[in-house]
């Protein structure tokens, strides 16, 4: 049937073929005695779709094209008669068919999964259509096959639901198709028919997969539709990846399974990130990975994937670091790692001699800290892969299984070990009770070689009993200090040496010719002394008991660059006794 163009035949154009139909067009045929002209109506399958013109340059008029196979109608002589061009009327009729689907790749079987949900004595009856189609998804002729399915019951007044697969092999080979289902019955609640999936299958044999690991995923039948569940399926799967040799200080490039954070950190920084290996303190990380597999490899695990292709290359390290309680910051343009845990000295002393006056502040929490009784860690469990918690609350100064009033909570979905989440909650009740205490101070040019995470000694400026200054010179075991020293009870100093580095604590006497000074036992490391043109920073010390001294401990929470070459530091009050 060639017609005009018309949009109201625009919606059969864009329809895959072939597609059944029924048309009603205006004839004239033979009878005896003459001619009969009247509408009649015919059904069969809409098999290709052209569209042309009569050829003008200017102008030009547009025609559809339809074609048409499988016809039935009314018992007249069709291939006598004439077709008017009065009336051309097409209408779908594909009510009771469902597709087509078409195959995703090629293969050379096609799996149907049905289900049939059938009452007492009752059936479903349906017929599948294939053909190959080519890449524009067009019939490629010769390739169409019709199978014929029933499904039947044999209880009498029970109903059950009926699983099944039917597995086709097109008489067209390997290829890609379309497939149709047709209901041939009547469907009622007693009778219904549902296509749950259609599997492109290809059959492999003699393959060797070096490389590769099979997993068998078992699936239950439901009486629901798949397409209705979730089909994501999760394995429990060790990741490989490159590693580092502590000795040689070299990257081991050879893909290896491992679970350690380090190598899991390394490996995206390098590989997948492709950055420099000049770009990170690859040593510094690994030393902590050493540190944790002494203490417990648990605490170092990173079981975590990354779904979301668009999480930045910093924050998955942030997460693969900080599943290790480990800290990630910028040291002049290289990733550098701290963790939170004991620390044996500090790193530096900051006192009057290298901080300024502005912006100083001490605070100290009366009660837990935000007012949270206990701490709650939300990670993931890898037996149900469901988020999952670990409670605990504080009752005085012990802490108890359970769930607080107000907890501090921590989401670590990215944790999938319940020994790492229940060392965190552990640890973090111990914070609320032993660092209750924050400061802020304005540390000169020291400031800017001290990092977040670092425990520094800051003697509180105020406070009579932590004694701070700095060296003026040495002569054996005797100082001179800048700052007048009085001695109460058993003395203990700290010193730092040319490099900022801190001294563990000695005992210190007071001396007999001059209270600006003490007598220590400290080795004979180099000290800075101040001359005003070569040595501009002195070395410093804190001198007090050795319980005022354990309150000058302190943990860098906040490092804050400022233009003036000073640098704002904040800080949390550190306690051994928040590690195990």
């Amino acid at each position: 049937m060639k017609i005009v163009k018309q949009a109201d035949f625009d919606y059969f154009a864009d329809l895959a073929f072939p597609h059944p139909v029924t048309f009603t067009i205006n004839v004239t045929y033979p009878i005896t005695g003459g001619t009969r002209t009247e509408d009649v109506t015919l059904s069969g399958r809409l098999i290709s779709f052209a569209e042309t013109n009569d050829g003008s340059v200017v102008s030009p008029v547009y025609y559809y094209t339809f074609t048409f196979d499988n016809l039935n109608g009314p018992s007249i002589p069709i291939q006598d008669a004439t077709i008017n061009t009065t009336k051309f009327i097409l209408n779908d009729n594909a009510a009771l068919i469902v597709g087509p689907f078409f195959s995703p790749i090629p293969s050379s079987q096609l799996w149907l999964h049905t289900q049939s949900g059938l009452g007492g004595n009752s059936e479903t009856n349906w017929v599948v259509n294939i053909w190959k189609v080519d890449n524009d998804n067009n019939l490629i002729p010769g390739t169409e096959q019709t199978f014929t399915y029933r499904q039947t019951t044999p209880h009498d007044y029970m109903s059950e639901t009926f699983n099944r697969t039917d597995k086709l092999t097109p008489a067209g080979g390997f290829g890609r198709y379309a497939i149709t289902f047709k209901r041939t019955d009547n469907s009622s609640d007693a009778s219904k028919l549902q296509v749950e999936e259609i599997h492109a299958v290809n059959v492999r044999t003699n393959v060797v997969h070096d490389e590769d690991s099979l997993v068998m995923v078992k699936v239950r039948a439901t009486e629901n539709a798949t397409s209705g569940r979730d089909r994501k399926y999760n394995a429990l799967i060790t990741r490989h990846v490159i590693s580092y040799n502590m000795t040689t200080q070299q990257v081991d490039y050879t893909l290896r399974p491992s679970r350690k954070f380090a190598d899991i950190a390394l490996f995206n920084w390098l590989v997948v990130g492709q950055q420099p290996e000049s770009s990170i303190d690859i040593y510094g990380l690994y030393q902590i990975q050493s540190e944790i597999d002494v203490i417990d490899p648990r605490l170092g695990y990173f079981d975590y994937t990354f779904d979301d292709e668009d999480v930045s290359l910093g924050s998955r390290m942030e997460t693969i670091c900080d599943a290790a309680s480990v800290s990630v910051y910028d040291d002049n343009g290289v990733l550098s790692f701290t963790r939170d845990s004991k620390k044996t000295s500090a790193a530096t002393i900051f006192n009057r001699s290298n901080t300024k006056p502005d912006g100083y502040s001490l605070s100290y929490d009366m009660t837990l800290p935000g007012g949270y009784d206990g701490v709650e860690v939300q990670f993931r469990n890898p037996d149900t892969n469901k988020q999952d918690f670990v409670r605990y609350r504080i009752s005085g100064n012990s802490i108890i299984e359970g769930s607080p009033a107000k907890a501090k909570k921590f989401e670590m979905l990215y944790v999938r070990n319940r020994f790492q989440a229940d060392e965190r909650a552990l640890r973090e009740c111990k914070r609320l009770i032993y660092s209750r205490m924050t400061m802020q101070i304005t540390a000169m040019a020291d400031g800017e070689w001290v990092n977040i995470g670092d425990m520094v000694k800051v003697p509180d400026t105020y406070d009579t009993n932590q004694q701070a200054g700095y060296v003026t010179a040495r002569n054996g075991n005797n100082f001179d200090t800048s700052e007048r020293i009085d001695f109460s009870g058993s003395m203990f100093v700290v010193v730092t040496d040319s490099l900022g580095n801190t001294t563990a604590r000695y005992p210190a006497t007071q001396r007999s010719d001059t209270p600006f000074g003490f007598t220590a036992a400290v080795p004979n490391i180099i000290l800075n002394i101040y001359d005003g043109y070569d040595v501009q920073s002195p070395s410093r010390y804190v001198i007090a008991t050795s319980t005022e001294l354990d309150a000058t401990q302190w943990t860098i929470t906040a490092k804050q660059p400022n233009g003036d070459g000073t640098t704002s530091l904040t800080l949390e009050e550190y306690s051994d006794l928040i590690y195990p």
